[in-house]
């Protein structure tokens, strides 16, 4: 099944994902587009020109690893990771609870190999679109729930 949704998608084009309404995240690093775009029941990952990204990586929604905030700590952050080829980019936003603080919105994109962070990218301040909650709302819509106790994503929810 993850096969198959991720050549329909991968058959249609790339730059034609964040069309419409389906931007979840989006944020300039350095000057390029970092964007997670929901289209045809996967995620898609782009970094680069708008026009052109860089990279390109479509994970169907049954399969993608997302971290919700547990609900603990001074800041509600949240993270999604696409796997490619020996490597992982987890893209992640963390917003300040404090309503003094100076920046509200945070994000970037570490890129992993293994267990080791092999660059880790910050949004450039005040580009943030929003945090990543909106994950969690699409992986319910397809019948998944986050057990907290066990830090994983079911369809056997209760």
């Amino acid at each position: 099944m993850r096969f198959t949704l991720l050549l329909a998608v991968l058959a249609s084009p790339i730059q034609a994902a964040c069309q419409n309404d389906s931007e979840v995240f989006s944020c300039m690093v350095n000057g390029k587009s970092l964007q997670i775009c929901h289209w045809k029941g996967a995620l898609i990952y782009s970094f680069g020109p708008e026009e052109m990204p860089e990279l390109s990586i479509a994970e169907p929604l049954e399969t993608v690893a997302f971290t919700p905030w547990p609900g603990i700590g001074s800041a509600i952050w949240e993270a999604v990771t696409f796997p490619n080829s020996g490597y992982a980019y987890e893209v992640w936003t963390s917003a300040e609870r404090d309503p003094e603080a100076t920046e509200f919105l945070k994000g970037g994109v570490n890129v992993m190999q293994g267990d080791s962070i092999v660059a880790q990218l910050t949004c450039d301040p005040g580009t943030p679109s929003n945090s990543l909650d909106a994950i969690y709302a699409l992986k319910e819509s397809i019948g998944q729930c986050w057990d907290f106790e066990s830090r994983e994503w079911s369809s056997f929810c209760e």
